[in-house]
């Protein structure tokens, strides 16, 4: 019987279904730090292959379909909730002092359980400016074939609302069999089609499909939303609820990484850290609260449905014993040995071996090991916070705390960026066109909505309150001219940075400043956002900040949350385009159409000046949740932290997936694009693990033909060195079949007769594919 032949059996005799938080081995293959759209995306796609195991460890819970989650109706409900993370930034100095709060997302799910839904992409311009910066591979073509395979696609079902709200879709820029679902609600406030007009009006084409890549105009944005239950399609339910039953996935909440384990270097805590005396004890999450599912009173999502998952985790299942002989030695040897990672990439570099996590400050440190390689997916925020804990990041700001340094990466943490938004506030007084508002300020209006949500998943509780948003290109709204722009060439790269900041981030902030100047100057693409919240409220974001921030460690205790500093409106420019959104808007209230609507002029005040109008935007700036950059892809000489294949400089197994790697924030919602960047990472990264299972496969057959003589007890190999392929020299070239027998006998610890006996034959094999035989 061959090898693959063995392995089929074994798993199709131990075909179980791993319920969330089971028992944890002692090592996996990957390990992915984060839950959230990017962590469950990589989780998915490299548990497809069934030869490799993989762990998930997310900090937060998993929800338990609360409504306030399911229905886009109550988006913004869960701000502030045990599914937030509840962060602060420092004070901002140019906010007059004031604090602002960072709603980010915690739970199997992470953002997309809290988020706005909306569903966009960006322009074929944002990143072809990610190429500019040195990432070859990363360009609009490049990315599109993964932002189709993330997604479901179904297009607007009523003829009615789609000629109404100027929605067309282009079939070829869309996906039709991917995990996340993304369709329209049954349900759009009618004062969205109003606004189309009105900024048809000043000049403002109507982007009729927003994910073509052009993306200057108004727009009505598709969601992630399940078409037929109008039910929020999350990362959890797109990724990790249709595979439970994948006997090589492991996921547990509640689980929070304190540091990433290398090669040869210590601890940087002063923690008891060590294997835990029983492996069972690992992974004890946290349990769902069913009491305001959606599903019902005491019902549970899918995930934690699955008829094969009733018994106990610790209930042993039956098998042969020769089997079950196979079985517990393979899963023994799994457990006990600290493989060595396949490299990601050829530069060897320091080794991830493993992470450290605990339930909570009080708890124990647990170690769990990588053999292949670790995946931080832990956000802007978190991932450069547990980079710099593990001793990779700016050398100064590590010793200061105390922390040893095995990477002095002086990138880590800077680069911050967000689309900081302003909100204003036109009331409708129209009451011909009902509102959001009115779902918490008219019991009858509320009271009616739940009804037609619970009769035919249809009415207001379906959409959200912001569907018809624009990104007005900036020479657009000030009538053609370049002063904004001009504002911005003017400027000297470090003219507004902090006077510490490191060389390297100042030469990449160098290279982005024209990138900038130049979104600033077309016509063709956005310069901000108008986010219409269909009650009067006019928020206009700035998609193209130059004002840059950090993320800092605030102490050596993991716990501990990070020093967030955005440094919202440090860079003037920021300010100006602000201030040219807010004059449009005051353009938009005067014009034929949304005259109708009866708008009054409160926020900011009518007549203000522009110097009240900058005054206005310093005590109202905020985030729009789309915190970015901090880990950026970009070369190390120009601050970067990962290469285009998001490994970590100066590491060889250890990459950053999330919106921390984006060299410069594209002009959208950031949820689509995370998907896109991790499915795009994931393809590549299973292409590898792929290629070289194969080949340790065959290297294995080769090596048991060779010393069959010896090992008549064993099952005879159907394999010879003239079947064996090489992988492409850009993988990397492999030892010779004599060096690799080599290898094996070294670690067995004896000739190698005894290296091809030194377990069984499964467990040889096993362990010969995921061994890392490089010169």
């Amino acid at each position: 019987m061959s090898i693959l032949s063995l392995i089929a059996l074994y798993a199709a005799q131990l075909a179980l279904s791993l319920p969330l938080n089971s028992p944890l081995l002692d090592s996996y293959d990957y390990i992915v730090v984060g839950g959230g759209p990017a962590g469950l995306t990589v989780a998915n796609r490299l548990s497809e292959d069934p030869e490799v195991n993989v762990l998930l460890l997310e900090a937060g819970p998993a929800d338990s379909g609360e409504l306030n989650i399911a229905l886009p109706g109550m988006i913004g409900h869960e701000i502030g909730s045990r599914y937030d993370w509840n962060l602060s930034t420092t004070a901002q100095a140019s906010l007059n002092g004031a604090v602002r709060t960072v709603p980010q997302g915690r739970g199997l799910g992470g953002g997309t359980l809290i988020n706005g839904m909306l569903w966009n992409r960006g322009g074929v311009g944002d990143y072809d400016a990610w190429v500019q910066l040195g990432n070859e591979g990363w360009s609009w073509e490049d990315l599109l074939p993964y932002f189709i395979k993330s997604e479901t696609f179904t297009p607007v079902t009523s003829e009615e609302l789609a000629l109404q709200f100027s929605i067309e879709a282009d079939l070829d820029v869309h996906g039709f069999d991917g995990p996340v679902q993304v369709s329209f609600p049954h349900y759009m406030w009618n004062s969205s089609a109003v606004l189309f007009d009105a900024l048809n009006e000043l000049g403002v084409p109507t982007a009729y499909n927003p994910n073509t890549g052009q993306v200057a105009g108004a727009s009505f944005l598709p969601l992630s939303l399940q078409p037929d239950m109008q039910t929020r399609s999350t990362a959890r339910t797109a990724y990790y609820d249709p595979i439970t039953a994948r006997p090589n996935l492991w996921v547990s909440t509640g689980q929070y990484v304190t540091q990433v384990i290398f090669d040869g270097k210590q601890s940087n805590l002063n923690a008891v850290v060590g294997q835990p005396e029983d492996s069972t004890s690992h992974g004890q999450g946290l349990s769902p609260d069913t009491s305001k599912s959606i599903y019902g009173s005491g019902a549970l999502p899918v995930s934690f449905q699955n008829p094969a998952i009733a018994q106990a985790p610790s209930v042993k299942r039956r098998y042969s014993s020769q089997m079950w002989l196979w079985v517990k030695r393979l899963l023994k040897r799994r457990q006990q040995r600290s493989r060595p990672p396949l490299p990601a990439r050829d530069t060897p570099g320091l080794r991830a071996v493993g992470v450290e996590f605990a339930s909570n400050s009080l708890s124990p440190r647990q170690t769990v090991a990588a053999s292949r390689e670790v995946i931080l997916a832990a956000g802007a925020l978190h991932s450069p916070k547990l980079l710099m804990l593990s001793g990779v990041g700016p050398a100064a700001a590590l010793e200061q705390l105390g922390l040893p340094v095995h990477l002095d990466l002086p990138g880590v943490g800077s680069n911050l960026q967000d689309h900081g938004q302003v909100w204003c506030w036109y009331p409708y007084h129209n009451p011909d066109y009902p509102s959001p508002t009115m779902l918490t300020a008219n019991e009858t209006y509320a009271d009616d909505a739940w009804s037609d949500y619970w009769a035919n998943r249809t009415g207001p509780l379906t959409s959200s309150a912001i569907d018809g948003v624009a990104f007005p290109s900036v020479p657009l709204i000030v009538n053609g001219s370049t002063l904004i722009a001009d504002m911005a060439a003017a400027q000297s790269p470090e003219q507004y940075l902090p006077a510490d900041t490191d060389p390297t981030v100042l030469a990449g902030f160098a290279r982005q400043l024209p990138l900038l100047v130049e979104a600033l100057s077309d016509h063709s693409r956005a310069g901000y956002e108008i986010i219409n919240a269909n009650d009067g409220a006019l928020t206009v974001g700035n998609m193209r900040p130059l004002s840059r921030g950090t993320v800092m460690l605030n102490s050596s205790e993991p716990f501990d949350p990070p020093i967030i500093d955005p440094r919202y409106g440090s860079n003037p420019v920021d300010g100006q385009l602000l201030v040219a959104a807010m004059r449009f808007n005051e353009r938009l209230l005067n014009t034929n159409a949304l005259s109708q609507l009866e708008p009054e002029q409160m926020l900011p005040p009518a007549g203000s000046t522009d110097a009240e109008l900058l005054t206005y935007i310093s005590t109202k700036m905020q985030t729009e949740y789309h915190l970015a950059g901090s880990c950026a892809m970009l070369p190390q000489e120009l601050g970067g932290v990962v290469s285009p294949d998001l490994v970590v400089y100066g590491t060889s197994n250890l990459r950053v997936v999330d919106s921390s790697i984006m060299p410069l924030l594209p002009a959208a919602h950031l949820q689509a694009v995370v998907y896109g960047i991790a499915e795009k990472v994931s393809h590549s990264m299973a292409w590898l693990s792929k290629t070289l299972t194969d080949y340790f496969v065959q290297a294995a057959d080769i090596i048991k033909a060779a010393n069959s003589a010896t090992s008549s007890s064993l099952p005879s190999s159907t394999f010879s060195s003239s079947t064996f392929t090489v992988p492409p020299t850009s993988v990397r070239e492999p030892v010779s079949l004599a060096q690799s027998t080599s290898m094996e006998t070294s670690l067995s610890g004896g000739s190698p007769t005894q290296a091809a006996d030194f377990a069984d034959y499964t467990t040889f094999v096993t362990v010969v594919q995921t061994e890392t035989v490089y010169a």
